[in-house]
């Protein structure tokens, strides 16, 4: 009996110093210093995912040979890039939920991208711009559909 004490205890132990190091981790992509177990495990999740997304999408849409010196990657390109132009990169979802902000968008805009990511754009935007970003997110969204109609209608 002592000897299972021992190992679960063992066991529970090791537990704990993964979850420190994951809470770690979170903490430089903009988390709170403080949070339990199941809050560190379902951002740990959540940012895998995202990163899952980002890599498929990212495979996807390589840069051309061609625009870029051989020498550098295409991470170390869009990073050059990025900076050279004093911008920010974001990835919206045809219904404006923000599914990518590049780090860049802190010292421009003062918002962290983890703060902003799952939110709509249109919470960012003033009332009077809302709408037309709205209709250039959805081009298909027709008429018809009453909350759309209301929505572009100001109502």
């Amino acid at each position: 009996r002592a000897s299972r004490n021992k190992s679960e205890k063992k066991r529970r132990d090791q537990f704990n110093v993964l979850i420190k190091e994951l809470c770690t981790m979170l903490q430089g992509h903009g988390h709170p210093l403080k949070m339990d177990k199941s809050t560190i495990l379902q951002r740990t999740i959540d940012f895998l995912q995202k990163q899952k997304e980002i890599t498929a999408q990212t495979e996807a849409c390589q840069i051309r040979q061609d625009w870029k010196p051989s020498f550098l990657s295409n991470e170390e390109f869009t990073q050059l890039m990025l900076e050279a132009l004093d911008g920010f990169l974001i990835a919206l979802t045809t219904d404006g939920i923000i599914i990518y902000v590049s780090d860049s968008v802190s010292s421009l805009l003062g918002h962290l991208p983890s703060d902003l990511v799952d939110q709509n754009i249109l919470n960012f935007l003033p009332e009077g711009e809302q709408s037309e970003v709205y209709k250039l997110l959805s081009p298909h969204v027709l008429m018809t559909d009453p909350v759309a109609a209301d929505f572009l209608n100001g109502k």
